[in-house]
């Protein structure tokens, strides 16, 4: 402390009439010094606190915000959120990312103090909300605190499964930030949580790793500290009273929080429980009862008292004391009772202020929003559905128009052929060769014709024909199955004989090319066609006839070269729809 009054002495000299810059030299030590000395950094702006009222917003806001840092750093308590909350509602506006971070998450630290949990978590949520983790420059450290910070209130309200996932996120921001000994600080909370919870197991892996971490960066006392937690875990297990012995006397030869008397500073003495209880597991009870005893400070209250008067209770039952037995079930009663009273109480204060209503807002604003997107997107899939019914009527009726040409051309060039050649056959009676030899080139021309419009003619057929079987009702119980919902089945052997027999209902040419002896296809192969001309993948394919993609890519090639005599199975489906037309 001596030193540090000296350096702020030097800086306050240092300082001394100073020019127009004067304030943003002072803010410029402060942010070098809040880093080595939190203490010397806000006796050092309270020095200065004069100049604050000549500058201008900026330095202003810059100040408060250094001022905040350092206070929170010395674990000086906040009385007041005003001040906090300029400075966050200015670099909202004015600031850079790091910067909203910081106020965002000093402001939760003033809520913190002021007892207000909700807003404090409302304020660090914020804080993460104005972080940018792509930014190169991104404070990692200060994001983990806000973590850290998060999860212990969250531990103070009960929620616990919230707090886990606070400390897992304080725990990689701070590795990331490489502020090591905060990260493993972290990762260690996390255990109590789980023994809250009951979950042992987790609770120990976490607490042996954590030591070892320790143990690596050669903080001996702190993995001791953290070997206390184990000690609780063990000393309820019977199968670990070795290894919890074990760690007790590691404890006692390395701790160096031992005084001459070989006592623990207050906050330490739950070590002694840990010692008592396993001496009495180990039926040493006068060295149990002596260390129970130990537990004891001035001024506990009754609550701290209750593990005393319960490791007491326990020894002088199985020493079989009857007045003693008495005389500290009343105290431990007493004890446990206005523990009770007292976590009542402070459980139902921690479950009201568990209602974090601006959170709630933004939930129920989230909510809002992405139930907006829904109806935008229903409202262009609507319009999609309704453009593509009109695209298909309009195609449909122009396919009907187009049809219908087609006919009316192959009925009108049928009968001017007829007529030829009944011309044909009157001129060649009487020997004229030249109209002969007109008319006949004149049949050329119109068979040629014919036969285009006889092909064009087959195509429409075999289309109509197809898709009259599209919409039969198998076909439609096919399509439905495809979309594979949840609950609907799979095709069944009474579905694809219903399929078959569809198909060669409406399609009886295909059906018997691909049914005669000397191409007859297996039942797989057939299947795989009439799914092809149904317009199927390959592997919805595979799906319905619960069969491998390569099963069903080896049908296609067989049927392609039992059909057409092409052993692939890419050009399968243009040869069946070829056949089809036919």
């Amino acid at each position: 402390m001596r030193y540090a009054k000296t350096i702020l002495l030097l800086l306050l000299l240092l300082t001394a009439g100073c020019d127009d810059r004067q304030l943003d030299n002072v803010l410029a030590t402060a942010d070098s010094l809040v880093t080595v000395s939190a203490d010397s950094a806000l006796h050092y702006l309270e020095a200065h606190a004069w100049l604050k009222g000549d500058g201008s917003r900026s330095q202003r806001m810059r100040y408060e915000l250094l001022r905040a840092t350092a206070q929170n750093k010395a674990y000086v308590d906040f009385t007041t959120d005003s001040v906090m909350k300029q400075v966050a509602d200015y670099y909202d506006h004015h600031g850079t990312a790091n910067e909203q971070l910081q106020a965002h998450y000093l402001l939760g630290c003033v809520y913190r103090d002021l007892g207000d949990a909700p807003r404090a978590i409302e304020c660090y949520l914020d804080a993460v909300e104005k972080a940018d983790t792509t930014a190169e420059d991104c404070d990692y450290k200060v994001l983990g605190r806000v973590y850290s910070q998060m999860a212990n209130m969250y531990h103070r309200q009960l929620l616990l499964n919230n707090e886990i996932k606070a400390r897992k996120q304080a725990t990689h921001y701070s590795y990331i930030a490489r502020d090591t000994l905060r990260g493993i600080n972290d990762y260690k909370m996390m255990a109590g949580v789980y023994i809250l919870l009951n979950k042992v197991d987790s609770a120990e892996i976490i607490l042996k790793e954590s030591i070892n971490n320790y143990l690596k960066l050669c903080e001996n006392q702190q993995a001791l500290q953290t070997s206390t937690m184990l000690m609780h875990i063990y000393e309820k297990q019977p199968s670990r009273q070795q290894e919890l012995g074990d760690l007790i006397n590691k404890y006692d030869e390395d701790c160096c929080l031992f005084d001459s008397l070989h006592d623990l500073p207050p906050s330490k003495r739950q070590y002694f429980y840990h010692k008592a209880k396993y001496l009495e597991n180990c039926q040493q009870y006068d060295s149990a009862e002596y260390y129970y005893r130990k537990i004891y400070r001035t001024g506990m209250s009754h609550v701290q008292k209750d593990p005393m008067y319960r490791g007491l209770l326990s020894v002088f039952q199985k020493k079989h004391q009857a007045d003693s037995i008495a005389k500290y079930a009343a105290l431990f009663a007493e004890a446990n009772d206005s523990s009770i009273a007292i976590k009542d109480r402070e459980l139902t204060a921690q479950m009201t202020a568990t209602y974090n209503y601006s959170l709630y807002q933004k939930e129920a604003l989230k909510e809002e929003q992405r139930a907006h997107q829904w109806k935008v997107r229903v409202i262009v899939l609507v319009i999609i559905i309704v453009a593509s019914f009109l695209v298909v009527a309009y195609w449909n009726h122009m396919y009907k128009l187009n049809r219908r040409k087609v006919v009316a051309m192959f009925n009108a060039t049928l009968s001017e052929r007829n007529q030829l050649q009944k011309e044909l056959e009157n001129l060649k009676d009487r020997n004229y060769a030249a109209v002969i030899e007109q008319k006949e080139n004149k049949i050329k021309e119109l068979n040629q014709s014919i036969d285009i419009y006889a092909t064009i003619y087959q195509q429409v057929k075999a289309k109509d024909h197809l898709a009259d079987f599209e919409r039969s009702d198998i076909v439609r119980q096919f399509a439905q199955m495809a979309e594979f919902r949840k609950g609907m089945p799979l095709p069944g052997k009474r579905e694809w004989k219903r399929l078959v027999t569809e198909f060669s209902k409406h399609l009886p040419s295909a059906y018997a090319m691909m049914t005669r002896k000397e191409t007859a296809l297996s039942e797989l192969q057939l299947h795989v066609c009439i799914l092809l001309l149904l317009d199927y993948d390959e592997g919805v394919i595979a799906t319905l006839r619960e069969a491998k993609p390569q099963t069903v890519n080896s049908a296609k090639v067989r049927a392609n070269q039992k059909l057409f005599q092409t052993k692939d199975s890419a050009s399968l489906k243009d040869n069946l729809c070829g056949l089809l037309s036919q």
